[in-house]
């Protein structure tokens, strides 16, 4: 059952669909403005004032803070226009709003104005970003001691970040080679097989299937070598980002004869789009992008995969990485990680095959939250469903979560790096995107030294302190960093604080997708997608009356234009978001949704192009919509305002042309 203390301090967490909580937020928002002010009347109060009180009293003045007041009272109605996160009615996006300690941690700092670049424009800020990089990959699994994670802008560039180190980790064994070579020396290194031979020995193929352990082993070993002025030119005149690549390549061909083909970046059919910017914007083209198909749940395909390595290990295509998903931004579908790792460690033995594993987190990350007890050991999950419980009116669902499920969730402890975003079901204010990398030694592959960031003399290991050198982003704000920082501290990342609050989130979306299974929808028959491994519920309406994918889309369409914000001036009852299912990325997880719709085949489907299959998608971040006794029937109001949006679309689709 769940824990009345942790469900009663749910309510303390954020300010409240009808602002209940105002009081609260203001108290605290005032106590870190009069902190901050306070904290400036005493630095050097010698120094005496540069605004005095004559001068608040100048006709100069009083027009700046009527211009001031007036154009934010105009702000301020604007952002009345603005999308309602908050209610229980915004059922859209992945987004809802944020905890108040995040709010207050944001504000706080937010008035110190930190850039986490570097220490000395940050030295608070920056020290609770590395912990909370900490945090996260303790979340995670990870070995705290060994691993290394930042804040970023978003998934976006925490993704880019990932894939830039993945591809210096795959490529620096040639790098190493090339370096060894000029210094004279040869070092013993592990190969895929497990067996160690010297360096020298190896061809190009088994360079870039270096393990990337063994092959961060053999950078840390380099440096012995000789000075480090030496190896750093040695290793930085071989190096791809040295060199890029039309000069790399022309180098490999010379010391190894007939170059490798392109590496290949495998990823999920269902992989956020972003992915096609980062290897476009990393050089890596998006012809390398290699989707793996998904089974009827909209989980990477591990059979799929295994087929896929084996193509390419027989045409020679070494493999970057492979991208697995945890939670799509459609489905928030859960890839079997356990799986999927079963298959790298087969690859491994059978074909001599290694290659960078990362998990895009970025929404489904911090479900990993409801894995841990407060002790820090692992729930089973029979405690997890016990937690959650399962009310009578969702017996035809399966039990949440399944064994399978968490043994994905403690996989990730076996990935290379994940990306996670606390701006998502973290719940903080944007910008917060998180990268963390098992093994930290890997960050000194990106590593830029800009003589106004260097650490002092005498820090020592303070250079985690010193961001900029390892990250892409020039400017970080401190804000973020003690907005996820505060917000960890009051929602711990276990079964007290961010378990319980996404467990109410999953036990929320599936009461809706009870309901809606059993909802009347006459003359409309809904059909649902698969229950969500998190919290997004998709479906789609149809009627028995159509005889074409192009009909069902259009109803929709239709239906999503009258519960959405797309047109202006638009107040829905209730708000949702809707996504088009495409070739090639959804072929075969579409199959079992045409074959109930009863209207078109998969070859239809295919032909349809960019048309697709139109779904409906309702998120639900609403951590209270899971408790009926509490609040307004949000459940039974949404179904009322889809029925209605389904019959208002349909008679539209039946209008004369005239008419519409």
């Amino acid at each position: 059952m769940t824990d009345p203390i942790h469900h009663d301090a749910l309510k303390a967490w954020f300010l409240g669909p009808r602002g209940e909580n105002a009081e609260l937020l203001e108290r605290l928002f005032t106590e870190a403005l009069r902190d901050h002010v306070f904290w400036r009347r005493n630095y050097h109060p010698e120094d005496g004032f540069t605004i005095r009180e004559l001068d608040k009293r100048r006709e100069g003045y009083d027009r700046a803070v009527a211009t001031l007041t007036q154009e934010l009272m105009g702000l301020l109605a604007e952002l009345k226009r603005g999308v309602p996160f908050f209610s229980g009615r915004y059922k859209g996006h992945m987004a809802f709003e944020q905890t108040i300690a995040s709010q207050v941690g944001y504000f706080a700092a937010m008035l110190y104005n930190p850039n986490n670049v570097a220490i000395e424009a940050s030295p608070v800020t920056t020290r609770l970003e590395v912990e909370v990089g900490s945090q996260l990959a303790g979340m995670m699994g990870y070995d705290q001691d060994e691993a290394w994670g930042h804040l970023t802008s978003g998934g976006t560039v925490a993704n880019f970040e990932a894939l830039w180190v993945a591809r210096n980790v795959i490529y620096l064994p040639i790098a190493a080679r090339g370096a060894a070579d000029e210094l004279g020396v040869d070092l013993e290194v592990e190969r895929a097989d497990g067996s160690r031979v010297p360096l020298s020995r190896l061809n190009l193929w088994e360079l870039v299937n270096m393990p990337p352990s063994a092959a961060l082993d053999l950078w840390e070993a380099l440096w012995s070598c000789g000075s480090r002025a030496e190896v750093h030119d040695a290793l930085h005149g071989h190096s791809l980002q040295t060199l890029g690549y039309q000069e790399y390549v022309r180098r490999l061909s010379e010391a190894f004869g007939d170059p490798l083909p392109p590496s290949v970046v495998l990823v999920a059919s269902t992989a956020h789009y972003s992915w096609e910017k980062i290897v476009r914007a990393l050089g890596i083209g998006s012809n390398q992008l290699v989707f793996i198909p998904v089974d009827e749940n909209f989980r990477m395909d591990p059979d799929a995969l295994w087929e896929t390595i084996v193509e390419l290990t027989e045409q020679k295509v070494p493999i970057l990485a492979c991208i697995s998903v945890c939670g799509t931004t459609e489905e928030s579908a859960m890839d079997r990680l356990d799986r999927v790792l079963e298959v790298r460690e087969r690859a491994r033995k059978e074909l001599g095959v290694t290659f960078h594993l990362h998990s895009d987190a970025c929404y489904g990350g911090y479900a990993a939250a409801v894995t841990w007890d407060e002790a820090g050991e692992r729930r089973s999950a029979a405690q997890i469903q016990a937690s959650v419980g399962r009310p009578e009116r969702e017996s035809d669902l399966s039990a949440w979560p399944s064994p399978d499920w968490v043994r994905s969730m403690e996989a990730l402890a076996e990935t290379d790096s994940v990306t996670i975003d606390p701006h998502k079901l973290g719940y903080t204010p944007y910008p917060a995107g998180a990268v963390v990398f098992k093994d930290r030694r890997a960050r000194e592959l990106v590593a830029v030294d800009p003589p106004y960031l260097l650490p002092t003399q005498g820090l020592g290991s303070a250079e985690d302190l010193f961001l900029g050198r390892f990250v892409f982003e020039g400017s970080k704000p401190g804000a973020a960093a003690a907005s996820v920082w505060l917000s960890h501290k009051v929602l711990p990342l276990d079964e007290r604080g961010y378990g319980h609050l996404v467990e109410r989130t999953v036990a929320g979306a599936r009461r809706l997708y009870a309901a809606l299974a059993g909802a009347e929808m006459d003359p409309f028959r809904l059909v649902l997608l698969p229950e969500p491994d998190i919290n997004i519920v998709c479906f789609l309406l149809t009627h028995p009356g159509f005889r074409s994918l192009e009909e069902v889309n259009a109803l929709n369409e239709g239906i999503y234009a009258r519960m959405s914000l797309s047109e202006p001036g638009a107040q829905p009852e209730y708000i949702i978001t809707r996504t088009r299912f495409q070739t090639p990325m959804y072929d075969g997880a579409v199959d079992p949704i045409l074959s109930r719709l009863e209207v078109g085949s998969p070859e239809e489907w295919k032909a349809s192009g960019k048309e697709g299959l139109v779904v409906l998608r309702s998120t639900v971040m609403d951590p209270f919509l899971a408790d009926e006794e509490d609040g307004p029937d949000h459940v039974g109001g949404f179904i009322q305002a889809l029925q209605s949006a389904a019959g208002r679309s349909l008679r539209e689709l039946r209008a004369p042309a005239s008419e519409r």
